[in-house]
Order: structure tokens, then C-alpha cells, then sequence
């Protein structure tokens, strides 16, 4: 691998970590604003949330599945994609 390579590569393993901690933490610290009565999300955008924090975590620690399901349920891309959308979420 060229250099390049592996400093993009690092470098989204940290963004997918940092924002799977951030958005980790925001739902600890204020569950009220992500539950489903008390906030304007669906409780299936909860699920979605939560589904991006794991796969976020996975990705960003370097762990990688051997099997293919488990590499395409935890897909690093949708879940970046997804944390992303959270924290805007959490600014607005």
C-alpha cells in the first residue's frame, strides 16, 4: 500500500470513531432528545442511529469480520453517512 493509502485509510477510521463517540455520547447524555415521544424521530431512525454507533466503533477500532455478512452489515460507508446525518441532528 502506498502511503497515501493508509494515511486515508487511517484517517476514516478515526472520523468513523470520533463521530461514533460523539454520537454515543449525545445519546447517553440526553436520551430524551433521541427517544421516540420526545424528539421528532421515528423509532426506527433510533434503531438506524444506534445500528451506525456499533458499525462506527467497529470500523474505527480496525476490527474486521471474517465473514462476508457480518463485513456487509457492519459496512463502514452507510453507517459514516448515517453518523454524520446524527450530528447535524444534534446541532440543529
Amino acid at each position: 500500500m502506498t502511503k497515501l493509502h493508509c494515511l486515508i485509510r487511517g484517517s476514516v477510521r478515526a472520523l468513523s470513531l470520533l463521530l461514533a463517540l460523539v454520537v454515543a455520547g449525545a445519546i447517553f447524555w440526553d436520551p430524551t432528545r433521541f427517544a421516540a415521544r420526545t424528539s421528532s424521530l421515528e423509532i426506527w431512525q433510533g434503531f438506524l442511529l444506534m445500528w451506525a454507533v456499533c458499525a462506527g466503533f467497529v470500523h474505527g477500532v480496525g476490527f474486521q469480520p471474517r465473514s462476508l455478512f457480518w463485513r456487509l452489515f457492519f459496512a463502514p460507508l452507510p453507517a459514516i453517512v448515517i453518523l454524520i446525518a446524527g450530528v447535524i441532528y444534534l446541532l440543529r
